[in-house]
């Protein structure tokens, strides 16, 4: 089985339109200033982090594709998967931000 790491190389592309990068980086802080080339690393790590969230819906599933009852990706499990992923970004966030 692979690693989630090996899959991520696999996909590598843009999940994240330049458009909605920037509307994310100023909700974020209207004021930040970034430097030349920065822009498009921020667009390459967002992709990179909704490809991590597919994978990791996938690895949350219960029954195998076309496994049955059970298989299809339903709302319920996105909301499930989304919720964990959340809570530990956000714990790590905040870990990360009273190490300071």
């Amino acid at each position: 089985m692979k690693k989630a790491s090996e899959d991520i190389k696999i996909i590598r592309e843009m999940r994240v339109s330049a458009v909605q990068a920037k509307k994310a980086r100023k909700r974020a802080n209207p004021d930040r200033q970034y430097g030349d080339g920065v822009y498009e690393r921020f667009r390459t790590h967002a992709s990179e982090i909704v490809d991590l969230f597919a994978l990791f819906v996938e690895q949350e599933m219960k029954v195998a594709p076309k496994g049955g009852a059970g298989c299809r990706v339903q709302e319920k499990d996105i909301n499930a998967s989304f919720g964990k992923f959340y809570h530990a970004i956000r714990e790590f966030m905040d870990g990360e931000k009273n190490e300071q």
